[in-house]
């Protein structure tokens, strides 16, 4: 409860253009303000080609489709904070499976959430995520969880702020992990966003067009159905994939944006940490399809 005190304090005190790990670098018209849709809807799924887990004997390799889908209604509070709120699933599913290997990774939540709106794009404070965490298709009173995101930024200079925040999850291995580093708005075409977990370098020959290299890191922790195994048998287990990629991200309209990424798993690991295996897959290649709607 200390840790989320401070960064309530944090939230209130940081400058808040900087919401999330990419910032708004001027502070938004009243004209833009009121332009915010009702509806925040996005669509993001991906593909990883197969590749041997090490450790899994004849176990052969293994391809992951990961797709997540958000929906949240944005309530204003002032011209400049909103009230989201909404729901969101997200699902990994696997082509090869056993106890150790689930054929599927799911999580179907609520989102409550403080949000900044530059006048283009909303960049959440404070997140909290109440739901159900689990393998394949086993949900019980155990899967439940509430995963904790908050995020601030303070301007360090001109075009360059300082980014910290926290991501808190008990089914993770670290339940506590920092988001730090910094936003700089190198000029008008170019910005660095050189933000852990999720950096990203961006070109925008326009306003309506950035290319990008980026890293990204995706999964969670889940709570492991009934199996066989009893190194698994209801156990937590610790899921994330850790990418590199380049893409691009193009905006024909207002509220509407289509992003397109390919690139390199580097790491897709399963981590048992109470007591159970830790294995990890080899690198292999994926893409990466996002779609923003705002209605």
């Amino acid at each position: 409860m200390r840790l989320l005190a401070l960064f309530a304090c944090l939230l209130i005190a940081g400058w808040p253009a900087l919401a999330d790990e990419k910032s708004a670098t001027e502070i938004p018209t009243l004209e833009k303000q009121n332009q915010a849709p009702l509806w925040a809807n996005e669509l993001s799924s991906d593909y990883t080609a197969p590749s041997k887990i090490d450790h899994s004997g004849s176990f052969g390799p293994q391809a992951v489709f990961h797709y997540q889908l958000e929906a949240l209604r944005n309530v204003r509070l002032t011209d400049k904070y909103y009230f989201q709120f909404g729901v969101v699933s997200e699902q990994f599913i696997f082509s090869r499976s056993n106890s150790i290997y689930p054929y599927s990774i799911s999580s179907v939540a609520g989102e409550l959430s403080l949000a900044y709106w530059t006048g283009d794009d909303f960049y959440p404070l404070l997140k909290f995520e109440p739901g159900v965490y689990y393998t394949r298709d086993y949900i019980t009173k155990n899967s439940f969880d509430v995963p904790i995101r908050a995020v601030s930024g303070f301007k360090l200079r001109d075009e360059v702020h300082i980014v910290l925040g926290v991501n808190v999850d008990p089914f993770e291995q670290v339940p506590v992990i920092p988001i730090c580093g910094f936003n700089w708005k190198i000029n008008d075409q170019y910005n660095l966003r050189a933000v852990f977990p999720q950096p990203r370098f961006s070109y925008m020959p326009d306003k309506a067009l950035e290319f990008f290299v980026a890293a990204d890191l995706v999964g969670g922790g889940y709570r492991n159905g009934p199996t066989d195994d009893p190194r698994t048998n209801n156990a937590l287990l610790d899921y994330s994939e850790y990418r590199i990629a380049s893409g691009v991200n193009y905006n024909p309209q207002k509220g509407l944006s289509f992003e397109m990424t390919a690139g390199w798993s580097i790491e897709r690991r399963y981590d048992y940490f109470r007591g159970g295996p830790g294995d990890s897959a080899r690198s292999a290649p994926y893409v990466k399809l996002d779609v923003s709607i705002g209605l």
